[in-house]
């Protein structure tokens, strides 16, 4: 590397130093400049602006000083994984061995402003995905620590270096986060850096260090999926794991690749039946536990229970038995009196009343599920009996030796763009919320007197939803109010619902299967209104939680557990979106096989590594459901699955978010013999 010509900006202090590389030992003369810039008000932090050049001449006799580390450097919590514990040094030393175009490196410091406790300590991460200009950023935290303010001195041009040392070596021993820039050939990292203050204001604008005490917390999660990130971030907020699930559980070994995550393991026997209640009681009751949740729908209303015999905060039971039965819940809705009227729920075909007076075309859902399984359009008499008979053969538990089966719901189809929506609310308030579009289905595009399925199964969502902001305003608002009506004031919810008369619709682009949302010229002058199809009370599944965590900067997962141990003061804090709104264009890609079979190809996501990178580094998050050789569920089975759920992102328009999905649905066609 060799020294550059950088012009300085007038309010930098610089030294000269010499600095040991922890991993290699070797030392090398850098030139340190940095600046302070504007402090902001509400924010609980600052940043520094720190430029590293190289020295082409090597060190400058022996009166040169080396910058020396204390021993206690912060370091971020330790995982207990095998990674390393980033602190200053370890972050510095990272970026000063990598390759530089050019050769001078910049970055940001993250300083605190205030005393504080860590409301979550992996802000800065989960904050700073995907962000321009980031090369890499880390936070040097412990979940609940308390932080102490830096006040920053003012740099002084061409001050005395016996002054500017211990500035520096205060600044870095004061940071708690840091973020190194990317800079091109043609770029001065001074420029860089300006523009990355532009998404510090925007992203880092929340109140992440509370003036209260963050004691641990333990928490029971009833049913634990193997969903990493998620399971990592109670770590982060300062709360110990405790699982309630089956035996055989990948959290059961004690030496197991999750069992650092989790405090401890209780197996118990999840059907969801008659006996659950008492036996999660027993189980859980001596564990001192602070909250105990879950996001598996059939047991929701049963934890709640649970909840209240051990005296935990929770919603109440009936809230939730209203929420997840979709036939109590349509009938608790605001809806007008002729809609309600054409709504039925029964248990089989038999119970339909002869004759049937039944306007087609009309949806047959069962009353509880998962995802969109078992929910069709039907168009006829025969269909409908068909679709009853298919739904009603879902299973919810067993009771006994007896399989427990859901109702079925019989209600009218609507038509308009539909929109997944979730909810942060706090006593009433909501804190959060973001829309995003839930892509045609092939019942939406089904047109009568056609042949093929008529399904309702999700294949795409994109992020933020392409509709006008009144109508996403109007879908808050009409939600916020089925929520409460339901017996809700406070928690996380995702949601379903339709536009009916809105001013966008779905139109099939000239020669290509694209499909998106246009401008609708036949609602001019109508008035849009909101048809709901489903309220959970709960966060998205993983994927989709994720595209809205990146994309606002808001982890509902988190919020969730917040809201069981009741912490008001860090549910409202971290429910802060981006300043900004919607940081970029995202989807959620759902691959549903066309057939059942043997599954032949191999991940597509490590072949498009190898073969195809830029297409690659646009899906930050996918799983594959399937290995070779495993047999692949037919879509016509009543309880199939997906072979795999792509995270897509896009920092360009819609359109080219559209056309990367395009491209990546042909990498991920799975190849079933």
């Amino acid at each position: 590397m060799a020294s550059e010509n950088i012009s300085l900006p007038m309010d930098c202090a610089m030294v000269d130093i010499l600095y040991a590389s922890k991993n290699d030992g070797s030392r090398q003369l850098y030139s340190f400049s940095w600046r302070a810039n504007a402090a902001y008000e509400l924010f609980v932090v600052q940043s520094v602006d720190l430029v590293i050049t190289p020295m082409m001449d090597g060190p400058r006799g022996q009166h040169t000083p080396e910058l020396s580390w204390p021993r206690d450097l912060r370091s971020r919590l330790e995982l207990g994984n095998g990674k390393s514990i980033p602190n200053i040094r370890a972050f510095l030393d990272e970026a000063l061995q990598e390759d530089h175009t050019p050769p001078s490196i910049g970055v940001k410091l993250i300083i605190p402003t205030v005393n504080g406790y860590v409301a979550q300590s992996n802000i800065i991460e989960e904050r700073l995905h995907g962000c321009p200009y980031v090369g890499s950023a880390v936070g040097f935290l412990q979940p609940g620590e308390l932080v102490k303010n830096f006040s920053l001195p003012a740099p002084r041009p061409n001050q005395d270096k016996g002054v500017s040392i211990p500035q520096l070596y205060s600044l870095l021993i004061a940071a708690i986060g840091g973020i190194k820039s990317t800079i091109s050939g043609s770029e001065s990292p001074w420029e860089v850096l300006g523009s990355l203050e532009n998404e510090f204001k925007n992203r880092l604008g929340l109140q992440f260090l509370l003036p209260e005490p963050i004691p641990r917390r333990r928490v029971g999660l009833v049913r634990c999926k193997d969903d990493r990130m998620s399971n990592e971030l109670l770590l982060y907020l300062n709360i110990d794991l405790v699982i309630f699930d089956a035996p055989g559980h990948f959290m059961e070994d004690p030496h197991g690749h999750s069992a650092h995550l989790r405090a401890s393991f209780h197996a118990i026997d999840l059907n969801p039946d008659d006996g659950f209640v008492q036996r999660l009681y027993l189980a859980a009751r001596d564990l001192h536990l602070d909250g105990i949740i879950t996001r598996f729908d059939p047991l929701l209303e049963k934890v709640a229970q649970v909840a209240e015999l051990l005296q935990l905060p929770s919603a109440a039971p009936s809230a939730f038995a209203v929420a997840t039965n979709k036939y109590l819940a349509r009938m608790a809705l605001p809806e007008d009196d002729q809609l309600q009227d054409q709504v039925r729920c029964v248990k089989t075909k038999y119970d339909l009343e002869q004759p049937l007076r039944i306007t087609y075309p009309v949806v047959v859902k069962p009353t509880q599920g998962r995802s969109s399984f078992g929910v069709v359009k039907v168009m006829d008499e025969s269909e409908l009996l068909e679709a009853v008979d298919r739904a009603a053969s879902f299973i919810v538990g067993c009771g006994g030796e007896i399989n427990i089966h859901p109702d079925v719901m019989i209600e009218p189809y609507v038509d308009g763009p539909e929109v997944d929506i979730n909810i942060a609310m706090w006593d009433g308030e909501v804190l959060f919320f973001d829309v995003s579009d839930n892509a045609p289905t092939a019942a939406d595009l089904h047109k009568e007197g056609e042949s093929g399925r008529k399904d309702f199964q999700e294949g795409l969502f994109m992020y933020p939803s392409h509709l006008p902001d009144s109508e996403q305003t109007l879908v808050c608002q009409y939600i916020q109010d089925c929520i409460l009506r339901m017996g809700f004031r406070t928690g996380t919810f995702h949601c379903e619902a339709r536009v009916r008369g809105s001013s966008m619709r779905y139109v099939r682009q000239n020669g290509s299967g694209i499909i998106d949302l246009e401008k609708n010229p036949a609602a001019t002058g109508i008035q849009p209104s909101i048809f709901l199809i489903e309220i959970n009370c709960r966060p998205p599944g993983y994927f989709g939680l994720y595209a809205t965590t990146w994309n606002y900067g808001v982890d509902l997962w988190g919020l969730h557990f917040l809201c069981c141990i009741n912490d008001e003061s860090r549910f409202r804090a971290l429910s802060v979106p981006f300043l900004n709104g919607a940081q970029h264009h995202s989807a959620v890609l759902l691959v549903m096989p066309e057939k059942g079979g043997i599954l032949r190809s191999e991940d597509p996501g490590a072949r498009l590594r190898r073969e195809k990178p830029e297409l690659a580094a646009c899906v930050p998050l996918y799983r594959n459901f399937f290995e070779i050789g495993q047999r692949v569920t037919s879509p016509e089975e009543v309880e199939t699955s997906f072979t795999a759920i792509v995270v897509v992102e896009s920092k360009g328009e819609r359109s080219d978010l559209i056309r990367v999905v395009e491209e990546l649905k042909v990498e991920w066609t799975p190849v079933i013999e």
